[in-house]
């Protein structure tokens, strides 16, 4: 008879340890896709215009890969970017070219300069809250500002973007603990924005994170 309620209290430690131990989201979240010029005779505004199309579709697996797939681009637009969690390497390929390109984003390609923080507006039925980090390119001297709007939902482990230096995205994600709902990326003549309109969870097949095994890769 003693042995019982330990039994019990196991089994209640047990099952309370197992319910906290949140999982990484793996599913698809879709965003509309605008962007918007700061100047009228803004030099390669055709280019930009085609460039991201008008919806991102990102897919997040339990391993922490991400893939991008840009909708109604251009001839020369993107057509999809791929993180790799096992090698930290981040792809591009662009529609009209042959080959993808990509590079390691362990280190940090922007230096600080400002960070300022608040609430967002209501996303999905979603209050969020905003980071908003800036920085400079020094290679490109470009200012770059991205705010990054998140409301805790869906759950990502920061731990599997630890390595992700890039544009702060390790530091965002830590903070956030979930995709952004919203992302302004301020490029010095244009601004494209990210707003998420779905979010559907959803086991995900393996061939969406590999690379064509047709297309050259080339590093820069």
């Amino acid at each position: 008879m003693k042995v019982k309620p330990l039994i019990l209290l196991i089994s209640i430690f047990t099952l309370t340890s197992f319910s906290t131990n949140k999982k990484s989201f793996e599913g698809i979240i879709t965003y509309k896709t605008e962007i918007r010029f700061k100047k009228e005779n803004f030099q390669h505004r055709d280019y930009f215009e085609q460039k991201f199309g008008d919806t991102l579709k990102v897919f997040y697996n339990k391993n922490g890969d991400i893939f991008k797939k840009f909708l109604n681009t251009g001839d020369r637009g993107y057509d999809f970017n791929l993180y790799l969690n096992s090698n930290n390497h981040y792809y591009a390929k662009w529609k009209n070219l042959d080959t993808i390109y990509h590079y390691n984003v362990s280190e940090q390609t922007l230096d600080f300069v400002n960070k300022t923080t608040g609430q967002s507006e209501k996303i999905l039925g979603k209050e969020c809250d905003f980071i908003q980090i800036e920085g400079f390119e020094p290679q490109g001297k470009q200012t770059v500002i991205q705010k990054y709007s998140y409301s805790g939902f869906p759950y990502l482990d920061s731990d599997l973007f630890k390595n992700f230096s890039d544009f702060y995205t390790n530091y965002l994600i830590e903070k956030a603990k979930s995709p952004f709902m919203k992302m302004e990326l301020d490029l010095g003549d244009y601004v494209v924005t990210y707003t998420a309109i779905n979010i559907e969870p959803k086991k995900l097949k393996k061939n969406i994170f590999e690379l064509p095994n047709d297309i050259p890769k080339k590093e820069y």
